[in-house]
Order: C-alpha cells, then structure tokens, then sequence
C-alpha cells in the first residue's frame, strides 16, 4: 500500500495559506509530489507573484545549485519557481503581439533536470523542479495534469490542454502544400548542403502539427520553412498575416537571447548542467494556441519550431526533436570537406 501523501511530502506554507480555504490545492500539490513517477524534487504555488506554499519530497538531499547564501546554505526550494516566474512574465509580454493567447506553461532543461511553470488561471501560478534529466518528461505530463485539475475541479474553468491533447494523431510526414523555405546569413555555401537543408525542412513541416522552423547558428540565421500559406491555416491568419507572423517569428528567434540567460539562473539554481555539458538544451514556450519550441542541437546550434494547434503541442515537439537530430548531421559551411 502507498504511503499517504503526508509522510512523503514536507509542505513549508506561509500565514496567509489555510487549510480551511485552500485545502484541495495543497491535496493535490501533495499527491502530485507524493508519486514516484512524477519525479518532481519540489512544487510551488504562488498568488500574484507571492509563495503561499511549497511542497517537497520528503529525504531529499541539498539542491546542487553553485549558489549559496552568506552563510553557505543552498537556495531555497522555491527559489527557481520565483526567478522562473519573473521570466514567465517578460516572456508573456513578447509573445502576446502574435496573438496566440497568453503563456500558460513552459518548460526549460539541461541535462542536469529540469524547471516547468505555468499558469493555472490570471494570478495564480504553480512551479516545479526535478534535479534528474531523466525524470523531466514525468514531471511535465505531471504538471500538466495537476494544473488541469485545479482549473476543473477547484475552479470550475474549462481544460486548456497544456502540452497538447493526449491521443492526438500526427501530421502525416509529408505536406500537401509545399513548404516555404527560405535560406539566412549563415547558410551553407555549397548548393549540395542548401539542399540537404531544404529537404529536411520539407520532410518534417506539415499543416497539422510542426508548422514552422528556423535552424540558427551562433543565432545567426542558416534557413526558416513553414506551411503557413497552406488554405487550411487560413482561420490562424484573421488577427496577423503571414507576412507578419513570418516576421514576428524571426524576431522573437533573436530577442530570446536576452531572455535565455535568466532562464538558465533560474533553471540552474536547482539543476547546474554537468561539468562541459550545455546550459540549457531544451525550452517550450506553450501559449493557448500551440506553442513556441526551441531544441539545442549544440552550444551554438538550435532550432526554433511553432505549431498554431493546441491540441498538437506534444506531437509537434516530438517532430521538432526528430528534425534536430537530423540537422545535427549537417556539414557546418566552412568545415573542410
């Protein structure tokens, strides 16, 4: 028989949290901290920006973080959630112009662990951390859940689908529409690896679920494709054209490198990267219509994704993953041959 959530947890709540008003969210923080499989090291809940609780797995070790307090103690547990929060928050402001909704979750992580924060309706906000790379996807499908289960059953508001429905089919692999494929300043020299890179973006874009990417390098531009004048997503163009949304998605590509550095504080007060190993590797930026993806395929490489269809953020993720496992075998322009 499992233990009862209560001897598995440590919960540190502040004056103003009472059980008498607020006892169901505590319940299931607790249960979601309490299950093995959710991998999660600590939860936190905040109204307006401030804790009200945190919840712990009980016999766990000091955070790894390099940070220290002056007198040499580890940072507190809900720490990473506040500095992930403020984030949230800029980032929010970025992404609202391209009218996709507001941010509602995000996860960022190396492979060190991991940091999720989202949002459960205005003004109320759950973080969580896992120090095992191994454990982020758990602790994500976790979250994703818990914060459905206090929108429906504390709340009474209608499921968001954070990280995409579950059971959705994927694009199929191919396009009807020929994708649009565009080539930046960093791209390759030779016509044979243009090409390569036109074929990937070909293969893996489609109008169902990974509608956009743009492989960078030293966040300089290489090439950018997506679907978007395909007639089915014409219903995604009504408040900003393509021509604009192709824009806006380059622009944001560039201003998330002034974003990045506090995201990794944030993520590193609880997960530090292996000695050598790559800051981050991972970052998913989910809005209420789709997501904002980008995937590391090196310390100087990345690829940025989108989907505009909320019930394929995980599929389009997944896709987005394959294509940078295959750019990851592109020749760098001027590498010798």
């Amino acid at each position: 028989m499992a233990a009862p959530a209560q001897q598995c947890t440590e919960i540190l709540k502040e004056s103003h949290w009472t059980q008498e008003r607020h006892g169901l969210i505590t319940q299931l923080c607790q249960e979601t901290v309490s299950s093995k499989e959710s991998g999660i090291r600590s939860l936190s809940h905040y109204t307006n920006g401030i804790l009200d609780f945190a919840v712990c797995r009980a016999g766990r070790g000091p955070l790894r973080s390099p940070a220290a307090d002056a007198d040499g103690e580890p940072p507190d547990e809900s720490l990473p959630g506040s500095r992930l929060l403020l984030c949230t928050q800029d980032l929010g402001g970025i992404l609202r112009p391209l009218g996709t909704g507001d941010l509602m979750r995000t996860v960022v992580a190396n492979a060190g662990g991991g940091l999720w924060g989202g949002r459960v309706k205005t003004g109320e906000f759950l973080a969580a951390l896992t120090d095992e790379a191994a454990s982020v996807e758990a602790m994500d499908t976790a979250m994703n859940i818990l914060v459905t289960r206090i929108r429906t059953e504390v709340h009474r508001l209608p499921d968001e689908l954070p990280g995409g429905a579950p059971g959705a089919a994927p694009g199929r692999a191919t396009c009807r529409v020929r994708p649009r494929i565009d080539f930046g300043t960093a791209a390759p020299q030779r016509p044979v690896d243009e090409e390569r890179l036109r074929h990937l973006l070909q293969g893996h874009l489609n109008t169902t679920d990974l509608q956009y990417a743009g492989y960078y390098r030293d966040w300089t531009l290489v090439c950018v494709g997506d679907v978007f004048d395909a007639p089915e997503l014409g219903p995604r163009f009504l408040n900003i054209s393509v021509r604009s949304r192709r824009s806006a998605y380059r622009d944001l590509s560039q201003r998330l490198s002034g974003h990045l550095s506090r995201l990794t504080d944030a993520l590193h007060l609880g997960a530090p990267p292996a000695p050598g190993g790559a800051p981050v590797d991972r970052l998913v930026l989910d809005v209420q219509e789709g997501a904002v993806y980008v995937a590391w395929i090196s310390p100087s490489e990345f690829v940025v994704g989108v989907t505009l269809e909320q019930p394929q953020v995980g599929n389009a993720e997944t896709r987005l993953g394959r294509l940078a496992r295959a750019l990851a075998g592109v020749t760098a322009p001027n590498a010798p041959h």
